[in-house]
C-alpha cells in the first residue's frame, strides 16, 4: 500500500500559517528545518524568554503564562536546543544549568515542575495548585528524569554527585513501577535521547520502558482525536528502539496527522481550558497551533511523508 505523503502544496500552506500566525520561535525553527538557516534566530527568540535567574518563562509553555521563571519552561528551551542541535554561547547555558541546581529540592532529589508563584497568572486548569501542594511536591519523573538528560549534557556546570543522586533516585523510581503515565514516560524517553547517557544506565531505562510501553500507547485511531498517547510520540523516529510491534501504528498514525491538516495548514491542540482563563486561552490556543504545526511537520520530515522534501 502506498503511503498517504503531505503534498507539496500542503506544505506550502503549512508555511504561509507558521509565517503569519506562529511565534517568532517557531518561524525561526521552521527556517532553520527546512530552509538551511542558521540557528542564530532560534537563539534570539529563545532568549527572549529566559530571566535574569537563568531559567526561562513568558509563556514558553503556552498552558502557563507567568512571566517567572519554571523548571517546566526551563525544560522545553532545552528541547528547543536538542532539536535545533544550536549552540548558545556559554552564558546561556551555564545560567539555565544554575537555575536548575538552585531550584532543586536536594532532599528528595527532584524539582517542583512549576513555581507557586505561577498560581496568580493566567495558566490552564491541570496547573491549579491550590489544595494540591502534595502534587507538585512529591517525586515525579515529569520533569526530572529529563532534566537529568540535561545536567548530563553539561556535566561541566554540575557536580558528580549531583547527576550521581538524581541517576540513582530516577532508577530506583522507574525500577518500581509497573505502569506509568505518559508525561512521565515522555520525560523518560527524552533522557534516553541524551547522547551522553552511560550505557548501563541507558540500558536499563530502555529495557524498563519496554515493559512499561505496552498498554500505554493509544493505538485506536478513535482516540486521537482527544487527548492521548499517540504512537509518534513514543516512536518519533524511525530508528526508534521501540518501533518493533508498533510499525502499524505508527504508520497508520503518519496517514491520520496528513489528514487531519487543517484547510489553513495547521495543526490544533485537541485540548481546551474550559472556561477558565478565556482571553489567555484564546492566545495560548493560537501559540499551541504554531508550536504543534512545527511538531508535525518535523514528524513527517523524519519519516519522509512530505512530497520533494528527503
Amino acid at each position: 500500500m502506498t503511503a498517504t505523503m503531505l503534498s507539496k502544496e500542503a506544505f506550502e500552506t503549512s508555511r504561509r500559517f507558521v509565517e503569519t500566525t506562529a511565534r517568532p520561535l517557531e518561524v525561526g525553527r521552521f527556517y532553520y528545518h527546512f530552509e538551511g538557516a542558521s540557528d542564530e534566530s532560534v537563539l534570539a527568540a529563545l532568549g527572549e524568554y529566559q530571566n535574569a535567574d537563568g531559567g526561562f518563562g513568558h509563556a514558553l509553555e503556552p498552558d502557563l503564562r507567568a512571566n517567572e521563571s519554571s523548571v517546566l519552561c526551563t525544560s522545553i528551551a532545552f528541547q528547543i536546543l536538542r532539536s535545533t542541535q544550536a549552540r548558545p554561547d556559554e552564558a546561556f547555558v551555564s545560567m539555565s544549568i544554575a537555575y536548575f541546581l538552585e531550584t532543586m529540592d536536594r532532599e528528595k532529589g527532584h524539582w517542583r515542575i512549576i513555581p507557586r508563584s505561577a498560581e496568580q497568572s493566567p495558566h490552564a486548569p491541570w496547573w491549579n495548585q491550590a489544595d494540591r501542594e502534595d502534587v507538585f511536591d512529591c517525586f515525579s519523573l515529569n520533569p526530572t528524569a529529563e532534566i537529568l538528560g540535561y545536567l548530563y549534557d553539561c556535566q561541566r556546570y554540575v557536580p558528580s554527585d549531583i547527576i550521581s543522586l538524581v541517576s540513582d533516585r530516577v532508577i530506583s523510581h522507574l525500577s518500581g513501577l509497573e505502569k506509568i503515565e505518559m508525561h512521565e514516560l515522555l520525560c523518560c524517553l527524552r533522557l534516553l535521547r541524551t547522547e551522553t547517557l552511560p550505557e548501563d544506565i541507558r540500558d536499563q531505562i530502555r529495557r524498563k520502558l519496554t515493559q512499561l510501553i505496552d498498554g500505554t500507547v493509544a493505538c485506536d485511531p478513535t482516540q486521537w482525536k482527544g487527548y492521548s498517547l499517540r504512537p509518534l510520540q513514543v516512536v518519533d523516529d524511525p530508528g526508534s528502539p521501540f518501533m518493533a510491534g508498533l510499525e502499524e501504528a505508527v504508520a497508520a498514525n503518519l496517514d491520520y496527522e496528513i489528514c487531519s491538516q487543517n484547510e489553513d495548514g495547521s495543526w490544533l491542540p485537541t485540548w481546551s481550558w474550559g472556561n477558565t482563563f478565556p482571553d489567555a486561552w484564546e492566545k495560548a490556543r493560537r501559540e499551541w497551533s504554531g508550536v504543534i504545526t512545527i511538531e508535525k511537520l518535523l514528524l513527517l520530515k523524519k519519516f519522509r511523508r512530505i512530497e520533494g522534501i528527503a
